[in-house]
C-alpha cells in the first residue's frame, strides 16, 4: 500500500480491514507500506506484489478506464464521485476495469484537489498565476497542461519533493487534497501569508490494484463491491475531516467568473487530452454525463455546446 506517513498511515490502517475482509474469501494478504509510489508501482509491475493500493492518477497507466476518474475537473462533489464509483463497482463495469493483466479491485476517494499558494494574492485571478512555479508530480501530464493553460511554470516533482519545493519557495503553488497538508507538511510553505482556493481542481482517489490471474475470477467483482459498500464511506470521512481541519481563515473564495474561468481551462486540458488518448473516452462519457446530470446549468451540457463535444 502506498501511504505517505507509511505504516502510521490512515491508508494502511484501513487496508487491515480488507485484508480481515479477504480472510473470509480465502486470501491472506502480507501487507507491506511504502512511502514512495513509483516503487510500489514498479513492484507491482515486476510480479513482486500481487496486489497494490496506488493513487488513480498513478492507475491510469496500468487500468486506464478506472485510472482516469481522477481527470482534471472531472467531477466537483462527492456525491458525483459516489454516483461514479457506484458504476464503476457494479457488474456492468466489470469488463471496463481489466485490462490485459491487471484489473482494479477497489476505489476509495481520497479527497478534492486543491491549488495551494504561499501568497494569497495569487489566487485572486487567473492572471495572478502567469510566471509563477507550480510543483506537480512529474508522471501527471494533466497537471502540466493545467499550468500551462494558467501560464504558469510546471516545477517537476515526486510526492517526496512536492511539499519541500513548495515549502522551501522553489515553488509558489502546489495542488494537493487536503489529507496530504500534515504528511507533506505544507503549513511551511503557506504560513503566514499563503491560502487554498476553494475550488476543486480534481478528485483524488486510492484504487487495489491486482494481477487478475492469480486471484480468482469473481475477485474482483466481490471486492468493488465490498469496498465500495464498506470502505467509501469511511474515507470520505477522513477526507471530509482533513478539509475541515484546515480552518477558514486558509481559504480564498474563488467567486462565479473565475469559477467559469477555471471549468473552461480544465475543459480545454480535457479535450487535449481526448484527442491524446490519454483519458478513457468511455470514462470522460461518463463523468460528463454525471456532471450534467448534476448541473445541466452549466455551459458545457448545452446542446449546443462544441457540436456535443463529450470531453
Amino acid at each position: 500500500m502506498f501511504d505517505p506517513v507509511g505504516a502510521d498511515g490512515f491508508v494502511y490502517d484501513l487496508f487491515h480491514d480488507y485484508a480481515v475482509q479477504a480472510r473470509e474469501w480465502g486470501y491472506d494478504l502480507k501487507t507491506r507500506a511504502y512511502t514512495d509510489e513509483s516503487v510500489a508501482a514498479n513492484d507491482l509491475k515486476a510480479g513482486k506484489c500481487d496486489m497494490a493500493m496506488l493513487s488513480g492518477v498513478r492507475t491510469r497507466e496500468l487500468a486506464k478506464f478506472a485510472g482516469s476518474l481522477d481527470m482534471a475537473g472531472g467531477l466537483q462533489s462527492y456525491a458525483n464521485l459516489r454516483e461514479a464509483v457506484g458504476v464503476m463497482s457494479g457488474p456492468k463495469a466489470s469488463a471496463l476495469m481489466r485490462a490485459d493483466k491487471y484489473e482494479v479491485a477497489g476505489v476509495v476517494p481520497l479527497g478534492k484537489v486543491f491549488l495551494f499558494a504561499r501568497d494569497r494574492d495569487h489566487l485572486a485571478s487567473l492572471d495572478k498565476l502567469a510566471g509563477k512555479r507550480i510543483a506537480i508530480l512529474d508522471y501527471d501530464r494533466p497537471s502540466r497542461l493545467i499550468a500551462e493553460e494558467a501560464g504558469a511554470s510546471p516545477v517537476p516533482a515526486s510526492i517526496a519533493s512536492l511539499g519541500p519545493l513548495f515549502n522551501n519557495g522553489s515553488a509558489e503553488l502546489t495542488h494537493a487534497p487536503a489529507i496530504a497538508y500534515a504528511p507533506l507538511e505544507l503549513q511551511q510553505g503557506i504560513t503566514p501569508d499563503g491560502g487554498i482556493a476553494d475550488f476543486v481542481l480534481a478528485m483524488f482517489s486510492a484504487q487495489i490494484v491486482i494481477h487478475h490471474e492469480r486471484f480468482g475470477d469473481d475477485f474482483g467483482a466481490r471486492s468493488r463491491a465490498w469496498v465500495s459498500d464498506q470502505l467509501f464511506d469511511a474515507t470520505l470521512k477522513r477526507a471530509k475531516k482533513a478539509e475541515k481541519a484546515l480552518g477558514g481563515d486558509l481559504w480564498v473564495s474563488v467567486d462565479a467568473d473565475r469559477t467559469r474561468q477555471y471549468r473552461a481551462m480544465s475543459r480545454r486540458v480535457r479535450q487535449q487530452l481526448w484527442q491524446e488518448d490519454w483519458y478513457s473516452h468511455r470514462m470522460q462519457r461518463l463523468l460528463k454525463k454525471i456532471r450534467c446530470d448534476g448541473d445541466g446549468g452549466l455551459a458545457e451540457c448545452s446542446q449546443a455546446s462544441e457540436g456535443g463535444a463529450v470531453y
